[in-house]
């Protein structure tokens, strides 16, 4: 018998597996095949996304980047597996489905465990089908892609691809069902980056509907409307565990489903749809099997869209904390007031911060291409329970966009 037991070899699953070897947990870790190793993220979110992102930057064309990702994905998969193969976690190939709490069937064998982690991700949600539609992770599988696309979505996916797409001299066309790009962000972020991403030629048609365009005139439809628990083939019906109302496994603050031994963490839980977050829940997870009774904590994790520029935020901004009648400081500022955002070619970058009425950071935002890195600064503030004193006796290295921080903060205070 199993001492854990884990379904889905993605971020989570990973995560999971890792944390069990600390504990000297007997671990088994399923998943359908080899090339799903690693999940979405390492597969085709992730990791291509960024990469091709980050390869357009320097001209690198699309067959180009197509070979590349191949061979850095294989090359982080077999570190992986060898890992986790070497330290003992038993690795099985093969669709898994419940025969109870305790027992998983697995290539015709029946496989006992005291503990299950479900760990099996999401998928993308169909909209409508036509010849020229793909999801955007079907695009990292393609050679070559054409030259004109209508990307239905304008979330984090959508965004990013639009970005991507733009700087290989693609032209792109996103349609948005919602008044605004990037619905969930906060108003004042998302329209600079609207205002920035068309400037670079980018058309973005929100409150709109796709019906009104004639999908046989673009090489590609990438549909980016979100996505939807991926729980095919486990027979999970059998054990009676509960799903919210989107059909994503209900868990409490510990990730524990209704069922004593069961937990679920990372996209299937359907709470932060993050590698990061899936991470962070997959260890939750295993350490309460252990017995440390840990609750899920996402104050000061931040979100990101990797697009060029970049948007990232953490914490409550102006129209939460509007929103919520909450009393708090704002200090906003533009990048051009600062001489390193000309080294960096990111003149147009912007940031706000918001304090608390106790002088502590509560949120932050920032359009920037360098965003991604600056926003785990205020992460770290806000995770930590930093005062706005702590953040303005900062001394940062000249010249980097991260001296404006505390040049921004000194305001603040």
């Amino acid at each position: 018998m199993y001492d854990l037991a884990i379904i889905g070899a993605g971020a989570a699953g990973i995560a999971a597996a890792k944390h069990a070897l600390g504990y000297g947990l007997k671990t088994v870790l399923f998943d359908t095949e080899r090339g799903n190793f690693g999940g979405t993220c390492l597969n085709s979110g992730c990791i291509p996304t960024k990469l091709f992102i980050n390869s357009s930057k320097i001209n690198k064309n699309w067959p180009e980047n197509f070979r590349e990702k191949n061979d850095i994905i294989e090359k982080v998969k077999k570190a992986a597996l060898e890992y986790l193969e070497k330290s003992g976690v038993k690795i099985i190939w093969s669709r898994v489905s419940f025969i109870d709490n305790n027992t998983l069937l697995a290539s015709g064998e029946k496989i006992k465990t005291k503990n299950i982690i479900i760990a099996t991700g999401s998928k993308p949600k169909p909209l409508f089908s036509h010849p020229r539609v793909i999801f955007a992770e079907d695009i990292f599988f393609k050679e070559d892609i054409g030259e004109n696309f209508l990307i239905v979505g304008a979330g984090y996916i959508g965004i990013e691809f639009a970005s991507l797409l733009n700087n290989l001299n693609k032209r792109v066309t996103v349609v948005e069902k919602e008044e605004k790009i990037l619905p969930f962000f906060d108003k004042n972020l998302s329209s600079r980056l609207r205002i920035l991403l068309e400037k670079k030629g980018i058309k973005i048609d929100t409150a709109s509907d796709v019906k009104k365009y004639d999908l046989n005139s673009f090489d590609n439809v990438i549909l980016s409307v979100g996505r939807e628990p991926d729980i095919e083939c486990l027979d999970i019906e059998k054990i009676g565990i509960f799903f919210d109302k989107g059909g994503w496994i209900k868990t409490n603050s510990s990730m524990r489903t209704n069922i004593e031994n069961i937990y679920a963490c990372g996209d299937i839980a359907g709470k932060k749809l993050l590698a990061y977050a899936a991470e962070y829940q997959a260890k939750i997870c295993v350490d309460n099997i252990m017995g440390k009774h840990i609750e899920e904590d996402y104050t000061g994790i931040a979100d990101c869209v990797f697009s060029l520029p970049s948007l990232a935020k953490v914490g409550i901004l102006e129209e939460e904390a509007k929103a919520k009648n909450l009393k708090y400081k704002s200090m906003k500022s533009n990048f051009f007031k600062f001489s390193s955002s000309y080294v960096y070619h990111d003149q147009e970058g912007f940031i706000q911060v918001i304090a608390g009425q106790d002088d502590k950071i509560i949120g932050a935002g920032i359009v920037s291409y360098l965003a991604a890195e600056l926003i785990s600064i205020f992460s770290y503030a806000i995770r930590n329970n930093l005062e706005i004193k702590t953040l303005k006796n900062s001394i940062f290295i000249h010249p980097t966009l991260s001296e404006i921080i505390p040049a921004v903060i000194n305001e603040l205070a």
